[in-house]
């Protein structure tokens, strides 16, 4: 009877040793999917957010389609395009409300150093692909009075929303010739399919905005009524370049769209595609890279923009801290050494 005691309190013991420990894991596996500030992340997030910008840009068009790639990559997570934008999207991987987003590369700089708009740095935001130049646009009607920057004087402007890196970079431009908003006949917040009906109307009369070239809004909008693109002088490009590093100049070169027939100097950031750290580990973002450099011809169908993309023009261009995840991809590929 002594000896049946023992051993049933022996398997208690062994039944209940092993609860424990599978417990435990569970507990652990819990954590670790959570995010826990003690541990890695295991795979992407179920629901992942994809910080990008208004309807009518190109970022809005390339992050539908890396979106549908993307539920081939990580099938069991689903991915939604949020309309934000180059400071909108940097401050919301921050926090976590973006696992993945676009921004433009005179804005990582400021965002990794807290300086511009960002009143403190960012740490946990890192660099998956540097993929094309967003240029600088100040574009009119074709029948419009404005040849530079400053016969502004008293117009209405569109330059984007408010606060997105686009109307920063006006902002930059206008007062690179001593001029202000206080200069203009107003402003428009919109994004940029809406200024583009509100300039075809009539309504405003100048449209800038850090976009690709060419972009669908305004090759569009110069087929109805025609547009000029105007250019910057020397002078304002230097200075530009002075004030952040990453506004480099950049020539949209003539037929870009048809009434545009000169080449025109203006200056360009490099669109960067980001992840927040705390979300996105290092095996997840080597997958995101590698479908971001083998899927580079689906992009190029999208816009000839892409046309450039490729993983040694990625690194080439690189802005910002690479993620471990893209750095080991572009190592194993030989596209960094």
């Amino acid at each position: 009877m002594k000896k049946l005691l023992v051993v049933m309190l022996s398997l208690f013991l062994l039944i209940f040793a092993a609860c424990s420990s599978e417990e435990a894991s569970n507990n652990e596996a819990s954590t670790n999917n959570n995010g826990d500030a003690n541990s890695e992340p295991v795979g992407p997030p179920k629901d992942m957010a994809f910080g990008s910008a208004t309807v009518g840009g190109f970022w809005y068009t390339l992050s539908g389609a890396m979106g549908e790639k993307m539920k081939e990559v990580f099938p069991d997570s689903s991915v939604t395009v949020v309309e934000g934008g180059s400071v909108a999207n940097l401050i919301g991987l921050s926090q976590g409300t973006f696992a993945l987003g676009f921004s433009n590369g005179q804005t990582v700089p400021e965002a990794l150093n807290g300086i511009g708009p960002f009143e403190e740095k960012i740490e946990n935001v890192s660099t998956v692909a540097t993929l094309y130049p967003n240029i600088l646009h100040l574009a009119v009607r074709a029948d419009s009075d404005i040849y530079s920057l400053e016969d502004l004087k008293g117009k209405k402007v569109s330059p984007g929303i408010k606060g997105y890196s686009g109307e920063l970079a006006f902002i930059d431009a206008l007062d690179a010739v001593g001029m202000s908003y206080d200069d203009l006949g107003g402003i428009e917040y919109i994004g940029t399919a809406d200024a583009a009906d509100l300039l075809r109307d009539g309504h405003i009369d100048a449209i800038s905005n850090m976009l690709s070239a060419p972009v669908s809004t305004f090759q569009e909008l110069d087929t109805t009524v025609g547009i000029r693109l105007i250019p910057l002088g020397d002078e304002v490009v230097s200075k530009l370049h002075e004030k952040n590093a990453g506004y480099l100049e950049y020539t949209i070169k003539g037929g870009t769209y048809p009434n545009v027939k000169d080449d025109i100097k203006t200056v360009a950031g490099y669109t960067v595609l980001l992840v927040n750290d705390d979300l996105m580990d290092e095996e997840s973002v080597y997958k995101l890279t590698k479908m971001m450099v083998e899927e580079a011809e689906t992009w190029r169908t999208l816009s000839t923009i892409m046309n450039d993309f490729d993983a040694e023009y990625s690194v080439v261009n690189n802005v910002g801290n690479l993620h471990p995840g893209a750095e080991r991809y572009y190592k194993e590929i030989g596209a960094l050494q």
